[in-house]
């Protein structure tokens, strides 16, 4: 991969971390570690506080119910695989891009879901259904994992401050979207598509718009940028 030469702004930006105290490192390390004990601790139990859905065990004999949760996991998977290899390698920036195949074969495995629902029951395969608490599941759950995403990211966030956003707010908010599956159920691909993906591809592009351009001081200190 031919190597990219670092704009005057970012070798000083480098160079500053480089010369933080030690007892600022510390803090925030220790700050992040809690964010992640914290987060470990949560996520699982909002998660768990409803029980699992009461067709969970039919759905899991369906291949393409399988496949959709897999491929949806695994958006989250290498989406945290990709940013700790740019945090060690810089220039390994290819690796930002293996979340989005992954969220390719999710989307296929969907529309595969959706043709196939169509071939049996016609077009009451796009019967709409109303889940607001989807959104609002994957919001509130999503954020707090995204801002820890974030702080894997390193020096691919001074490198490549917008693919690295997207791919940890792409991670992040699919990984409540995954869960959702085992705890509430929405029948048709179209309605995954609508409540799930919108909700994700919306709070992504959020995300990626408003800390794009500037990133808020207090989040920097945060991520030690």
């Amino acid at each position: 991969m031919t190597r990219r030469r670092l704009r005057t702004e970012d070798l000083i930006d480098r160079l500053a971390a480089d010369i933080r105290p030690r007892h600022v490192e510390s803090r925030i390390r220790t700050r992040r570690l809690w964010v992640v004990v914290i987060l470990a601790i949560v996520v699982p139990a909002l998660l768990l506080a409803r029980p699992l859905r009461a067709d969970l065990a039919t759905r899991l004999a369906d291949g393409m119910f399988v496949t959709s949760v897999a491929t949806s996991a695994m958006i989250f998977i290498t989406g945290v695989l990709a940013l700790l290899i740019v945090r060690i390698s810089p220039l390994s920036r290819s690796w930002l891009l293996l979340p989005l195949i992954v969220l390719g074969l999710w989307l296929v495995s969907e529309f595969t879901s959706i043709a196939l629902d169509v071939s049996r029951e016609g077009w009451r395969a796009f019967a709409f259904e109303t889940s607001p608490q989807c959104p609002l599941v994957i919001g509130i759950v999503g954020i707090p994992i995204f801002f820890a995403m974030l702080g894997l990211g390193g020096i691919g966030l001074i490198l490549w401050r917008g693919p690295t956003i997207t791919v940890a707010a792409l991670s992040a908010f699919s990984l409540p979207a995954t869960m959702l599956n085992l705890f509430h159920g929405l029948d048709t691909g179209a309605m995954v598509l609508l409540w799930h993906f919108g909700a994700i591809a919306i709070f992504s592009m959020t995300a990626a718009f408003l800390l794009n351009r500037r990133i808020p001081r207090i989040v920097c200190d945060w991520l030690a940028l």
